[in-house]
């Protein structure tokens, strides 16, 4: 059996309902989107020319060259929240400007009419895509390069005969760009709406569009008796008016993320004149006064860092409220009571033993594919605390699964939930490879993907288990497990009788990698697979594998599986799970948030302030905001936001009505599609093999 080890393999949404806006569901779990205060205003980056890519204050001090990120002429343009920034230099490269270790080079652009070079990259989708220029092509991809960019437009929308340049982006996901004849007449400024599908010149005359950050305006150059002019419009082009008048060229505005200021490339003839002194100037709208702020030569093509809060949600028992309770508050309605916006309607619930962690991990898949949430209790009787959890969140009537046999949950367990009113169902298997296939099959019998782990310890199974469970409510993927470098017969009946046409394999973890190459299945099966040095290096590369620019994360403590299954339960669907080490965030999730920072606007932990120490948090901080000061903290104590916070909260987008988790797949953006399942036109055409 062949596999394929190698990161950004599978892409879970597709690029069709990126360029629709239809970016969907990602929301974190819960309570946990917080909305964002006014943009503050940050540096300004430049194109240095011979000193590359740079930055400088907005008063002019402290101009600085960027480490390790290029930019061929063209300006570097800022994620949403400030954290990193895009830049073209014969490829797109994002990264932060003190060049730390999250440097992302895109894959170069596929189906494009030319292989130009590429320009102008800037941000969509909230961060999660990066949109630009290749040969007058507007091309679109996730900013974290898990996927090649492809052709945002349509030949209809896009003809041969068209150059379209200069992309920017509203926070409403509308797109704004110049447009060209290939013979370089200029056709004005046309929008993108993502929501409706449609391209409409919206400023008949006009060039270098930018948006202001609340998406209101529209700044854009215009020629006026020969020279370049700065101008000023409403979002739709509407109401445009002249701002610059002095006889010189005005190239390239930007907004002060603030609102009432632009800066601008400034000439003090034309451009291309021998005798032109260009330097960076700022106009503020209020009063029009005007301010230089680079030197004479020093910096060109200005674009203002925004600068926004990102939110680390702490989740954590307290008093009689358990680490699992604390979860399922912080995720689903009380049941009978008004709905809470940004909580969910739960449909069933799982019990597992508190004190076995490996068999504890396939409920993580079961509870987020049947909506609701997993509880830990004593295996001779019901604890109180989850008692209660089941009766605040579960109908009567509902079904609960109890996770294992009679030895891990008694028939006391049973019977306790049949009195309170509900229908228990038992996952019966007499091992633990046993039970995952059990639990398989009571998700569905044919699977869209198989996570298959070693069940020996419960690093990788609960990783496994919870990018199984991202597929959502009525979701089809499921986890197995098995014994060492061995594939019981248990899960090997279950492989056997399916499709592998229809079915993707994937192994997490060396023993299961060695498991599957030594079996002998009744058909060939081609899988990938998610290796890595250490737990923490699996678990990264899985989610680097399994979501494309999510706006969420989990990290979890690697010594606390108690933690790390009640939260890979509540989250699943929003975000990938990252382990770390107690004492400060492991190098494995610190890149991959770092990477990923554009996108990753929440990250959640449950747990208490041990698992989670300053350091840690601070940690998280920094990898996903422009600095730890931009990250604020949400303490969730029994999982419930603090009053004083819950009015800077806001639900995430979920399905219409209210309450559910959309069927599907790991979504990711600012979107509303629901999606329906991995898109396989990213997948690599898997190796052929003979099992036999």
């Amino acid at each position: 059996m062949n596999s394929r080890t190698r990161r950004h393999l599978a892409t879970l949404t597709s690029a069709a309902s990126l360029a629709a806006g239809l970016l969907g569901a990602a929301a974190p779990s819960a309570q946990a989107t917080p909305t964002a205060p006014d943009t503050s205003t940050g540096l300004l980056s430049l194109y240095g020319g011979t000193t590359g890519a740079e930055t400088v204050n907005s008063d002019g001090t402290g101009l600085r060259s960027v480490p390790n990120i290029t930019s061929a002429n063209h300006a570097l343009n800022w994620a949403p929240d400030g954290s990193k920034v895009v830049a073209a230099a014969g490829e797109v490269t994002t990264g932060r400007v003190t060049g730390a270790t999250s440097l992302v080079t895109l894959p170069a652009a596929t189906g494009t009419r030319s292989g130009a070079a590429d320009e102008d990259p800037v941000y969509w989708q909230d961060g999660s895509a990066v949109v630009y220029s290749t040969g007058g092509q507007l091309v679109q991809g996730p900013s974290d390069g898990s996927w090649a960019p492809e052709p945002l437009l349509t030949s209809d929308q896009e003809p041969a005969s068209a150059y379209d340049v200069h992309p920017t982006a509203s926070p409403a996901g509308t797109l704004a760009f110049e447009r060209r004849t290939t013979g370089g007449t200029n056709q004005g400024i046309w929008l993108y709406d993502p929501g409706n599908g449609t391209v409409t010149r919206i400023i008949d005359e006009g060039s270098s569009p930018v948006f202001s950050a609340d998406g209101s305006q529209l700044a854009f150059t215009r020629q006026v008796d020969g020279w370049s002019q700065v101008f000023v419009a409403d979002a739709d082009g509407g109401n445009a008016k002249q701002i610059t008048t002095d006889a010189s060229d005005h190239l390239f505005p930007t907004w002060d993320p603030a609102g009432h200021r632009l800066a601008y490339e400034a000439h003090s003839t034309h451009a291309d004149a021998s005798d032109d002194v260009q330097t960076v100037r700022l106009l503020d709208l209020r009063d029009g006064t005007t301010k230089e702020i680079t030197g004479a030569g020093k910096g060109a093509k200005p674009a203002w860092q925004p600068l926004r809060q990102n939110y680390l949600a702490r989740v954590y028992g307290t008093g009689p409220i358990t680490i699992d309770a604390a979860a399922s508050r912080w995720t689903y309605d009380k049941t009978g009571a008004a709905h809470v916006p940004g909580l969910v309607t739960a449909h069933s619930a799982v019990l597992v033993n508190k004190s076995n962690a490996t068999y504890s991990a396939p409920g993580i898949t079961l509870a987020a594919e049947k909506q609701g949430p997993l509880l830990m209790t004593s295996g001779s009787g019901l604890d109180s605390a989850a008692a209660a959890e089941l009766k605040r969140t579960l109908p009567k009537g509902s079904t609960v699964y109890l996770n294992g046999p009679t030895k891990l949950l008694s028939s006391k367990v049973a019977d306790q939930v049949t009195a309170l009113g509900y229908k228990a169902l038992r996952m019966d298997a007499s091992d633990l490879s046993g039970l995952s296939a059990r639990v398989a099959k009571q998700i569905t019998a044919t699977p869209s993907w198989i996570f298959l782990a070693d069940g020996g310890e419960y690093h990788d199974p609960i990783a496994a288990a919870t990018a199984a469970g991202a597929l959502g409510y009525r979701g089809t993927g499921v986890v197995l497990l098995t014994n060492g470098k061995t594939v019981p017969s248990s899960v090997k009946s279950y492989i056997n009788a399916l499709n592998p046409k229809t079915t993707n394999l994937v192994t997490v973890g060396y023993n299961a990698d060695q498991a599957v190459r030594h079996t002998a299945f009744t058909k060939s099966w081609s899988y990938w697979a998610i290796g890595g040095k250490a737990h923490e290096d699996v678990a990264a590369n899985l989610a680097r594998f399994w979501w494309t620019a999510p706006n969420s994360a989990v990290v979890e403590d690697t010594w606390t599986w108690q933690n790390a299954t009640a939260g890979g339960a509540a989250t699943a669907t929003y975000g990938p799970m990252l382990w770390s080490t107690e004492g400060t965030l492991s190098a494995q999730a610190s890149t991959y948030l770092s990477q990923e920072a554009a996108s990753v606007s929440v990250v959640e932990t449950f747990g208490g302030n041990s698992s989670y120490p300053p350091a840690n948090r601070t940690a998280i901080g920094n990898a996903i905001a422009a600095s730890s000061a931009w990250t604020s903290t949400i303490w969730a104590a029994g999982g419930d936001v603090p009053a004083a916070t819950a009015q800077g909260v806001k639900a995430p987008a979920l399905a219409a009505g209210g309450g559910e988790v959309p069927a599907g797949r790991p979504l990711s953006g600012t979107g509303t599609g629901t999606g329906t399942g991995p898109d396989r036109t990213h997948l690599p055409a898997p190796d052929g093999h003979t099992a036999r």
